[in-house]
């Protein structure tokens, strides 16, 4: 409020409103044609994180014993303006509230204000009005002792929280509208003299058809000029100006800013921006008008509220034949009694949630200890050497701080790999959150991970916390890297490289302490040969590399990893399936599971629902018919049979047709790398793993593979 800043807005804490307000908007949406049909209200409460749960948030925004967040109450403020077609929404909405107060219970201030009876009393009371519904707005009063029945009320929203044209219109609504409780007022006007709005805030608002354009010095603009972008049409003008002080008789400040008054000599002037030529933005049916004179980018806004009282023969007399008037002091008592209790029973219920959510933070920590830290697997099961050896990997590298990057084929369980090395990890009473990089294009991608400023682009309604921020101290998991833009990859290299983010739209960088694990399903090295992926990233990213090997190589897991799933999915589907029969387990050892673990758990969660309610086991008849029937897999002992079964004549037609042994067996080992890559589905580091060579030697035979003959 006062031209410096109190020590109260620089510690501004986060800012919420009661219900009050909001509920004042959709009442009157509620009177207009077709309005509320328009409203979402599980969107308008889904932009605060923690009230997306809410069942019925029209009734929650409705009780004014409720509090939100401010950024929904912005939100519904932007919402009812489209849904009526009016940037007046929320003053038409509060002057018709105040206008209905004979229909319904009166809150606590409209309480206050009759009894005391007193416009001027109540006007110099709004500073309690504010703090009532708001923790982030400042509301005082002073008066000029030449002028009657004139107050000058100052507004400051708290630097937490940048005005909307429709908060400041609200409020605007408010001063108005509680006049209509008194019958001995016959008028009001409430002139707003200059306004906290920052003109370049009023043209976002209007999206991306305006644009605001400064002149003057760098760094110290002098004019500005609005412009229309699609016709380049000068819309209004505005020039800098200064606001002089003023003696403010009854304000505990003692001065304040004039609208009339120049800055004196001593550069005490406050700075301001002054509308030149006015003029109308418009976006479809909204509209606001930049009339000539006003005044905008202030500290605070100021009213000057007058008001007109009727004479005592005009005033209102009771009807002949109406109830008795009751004594005064006997209704305000029980009012303010009832609102009091309603206020206690507000703040028990608040303190019960507030301990319940206490209760249940320390419960789920106890319940994630339990779950990750006595079996130490995370859920991953395997008896197998390649699965062990990985779990070990996993335990060794999670106790480090180092970037991990997680190969596999596609459902070999990158995801809980990772989120097993969380969990074992220093980290893990922090926040593990995974982004999949190849199912969001660039633009989504890139305002997921770092988050982006209210109206960085048409949409951004509301400041957002990228994944980074939303994860430091924790863990976060890039899968798909491989599918990352060049353009985005130069983004995530400056994030590891300096460990701090740029909001989109934002100038700040951010500090933030993530632990990065990656992963993919890809030729990473490929990738790179291709000029596909930045080498220096892929070294960022590869400091502890960790290969996941798939399903076929390791069948002996799967009799393990089936019955695993299968207590699992009769559990969910409440079936009281004890195991496979032999026959099964046979059909699902044969078979080489292309999807790995996840087409493995495909097909037992088929099988657990096609099983009867008495079924005691999986049989193989419920089991696909794909799987049923797949070849039967030659052991590396049935090599040498198969060796024996080639008939001699044929071996000896390929030694003398090409150069004898070495040439036969230069086309088995060709042979034998085609079919690796063909197994692994295109990654041949991961073909080069298997045979015991390196992507080098591979990349090698490709160049020298022998000519058929």
């Amino acid at each position: 409020m006062p031209p410096a800043a109190s020590s109260e807005t620089k510690t501004a804490p986060d800012p919420w409103a009661t219900c009050f307000l909001t509920g004042m908007v959709i009442r009157y949406l509620d009177g207009l044609d077709g309005a509320a049909g328009r409203m979402d209200y599980h969107r308008v409460m889904g932009v605060a994180e923690g009230f997306d749960h809410i069942r019925d948030p029209k009734a929650f925004l409705l009780d004014t014993n409720n509090w939100i967040p401010h950024a929904v109450l912005r939100e519904l403020i932007r919402r009812s303006e489209e849904a009526s077609g009016s940037k007046e929404v929320t003053y038409r909405a509060s002057l018709a509230f105040f206008a209905s107060a004979e229909g319904r219970q009166p809150t606590l201030i409209e309480t206050v204000a009759k009894y005391l009876g007193d416009v001027d009393a109540v006007i110099r009371c709004s500073g309690m009005w504010a703090t009532a519904y708001s923790n982030y707005l400042r509301m005082q009063a002073f008066a000029r002792p030449e002028e009657s029945r004139t107050l000058y009320i100052l507004v400051r929203f708290l630097p937490s929280v940048e005005p909307l044209i429709g908060n400041s219109l609200l409020v605007k609504g408010n001063i108005e509208g509680f006049s209509q409780l008194y019958p001995f007022v016959s008028s009001v006007s409430c002139e707003e003299q200059y306004s906290q709005l920052r003109l370049a805030a009023i043209v976002e608002e209007f999206g991306e058809g305006y644009a605001l354009k400064a002149s003057g010095a760098k760094g110290a603009a002098t004019g500005w000029t609005i412009k229309e972008r699609a016709t380049g049409r000068t819309v209004a003008t505005a020039r800098s100006c200064e606001l002089g002080l003023e003696p403010a008789t009854g304000w505990e400040e003692g001065q304040a800013w004039a609208p009339d008054l120049p800055a004196d000599r001593a550069g005490k002037g406050c700075h301001a921006i002054r509308i030149e030529r006015g003029g109308v933005l418009r976006a479809g049916s909204l509209a606001y008008a930049l009339r000539e004179g006003a005044i905008y980018d202030v500290p605070y806004t100021r009213y000057c509220f007058r008001w007109q009282e009727r004479s005592a023969a005009d005033a209102v007399q009771p009807t002949p034949g109406s109830a008795p008037e009751r004594t005064p002091k006997e209704v305000i008592s029980g009012l303010l009694f009832a609102h009091l209790a309603g206020l206690q029973a507000t703040q028990r219920r608040f303190l019960g949630i507030f301990m319940r959510n206490r209760e249940l933070s320390e419960e789920n920590k106890y319940l994630r200890e339990e779950l990750y830290g006595a079996t130490e697997t995370g859920g991953m099961v395997g008896k197998s050497r390649p699965m062990q050896e990985l779990l070990g990997l996993a335990r060794s590298v999670a106790q480090s701080d180092v970037s991990v990057l997680i190969t596999g084929e596609t459902g070999t369980g990158k995801e809980q790999t990772a989120r097993l090395i969380h969990q074992l990890s220093p980290r893990r009473a922090g926040r593990f959150l995974a982004i999949n990089c190849g199912a969001l294009a660039e633009s989504l991608l890139e305002s997921e991970l770092f988050g982006h400023e209210r109206g960085a682009f048409s949409g951004a309604v509301a400041q957002k916390k990228g994944k980074f921020e939303q994860a430091h101290g924790g863990t976060l998991f890039l899968d798909e890297i491989g599918e990352v833009s060049p353009a985005m990859q130069v983004k995530l290299l400056r994030v590891l490289q300096e460990r701090e983010v740029q909001r989109v739209g934002g100038h700040e960088d951010i500090k933030v302490d993530v632990r990065i694990v990656a992963a993919t399903n890809q030729d990473i090295h490929a990738l790179i040969a291709e000029r596909k992926f930045r080498q220096d990233l892929f070294y960022r990213l590869n400091v502890f590399p960790l290969h996941i090997p798939p399903l076929r190589e390791r069948t002996e897991d799967v009799p393990l990893i089936a019955r695993h799933l299968l207590a699992r999915h009769a559990l969910a589907q409440k079936k009281t399936l004890q195991g496979f029969t032999g026959e099964a387990l046979d059909v699902l050892m044969r078979y080489r599971w292309p999807g790995n673990v996840r087409e493995l758990e495909n097909v037992i969660e088929r099988a657990v629902a096609l099983a009867g309610p008495s079924a005691p086991e999986i049989g193989p008849d419920l089991l696909p018919s794909s799987l049923r029937e797949a070849r039967e897999v030659i052991t590396a002992a049935g090599l040498e049979d198969l060796v024996d079964r080639v008939e001699w004549p044929l071996v000896v037609q390929a030694l003398k047709g090409g150069k004898g042994l070495t040439d036969l067996l230069k086309r088995i080992e060709w042979a034998l790398i085609q079919r690796a890559v063909k197994e692994h589905s295109g990654n041949k580091t991961a073909a080069a793993r298997i045979l015991g060579r390196t992507y080098r030697w591979l990349r090698k035979a490709e160049t020298e593979r022998p000519a058929l003959p």
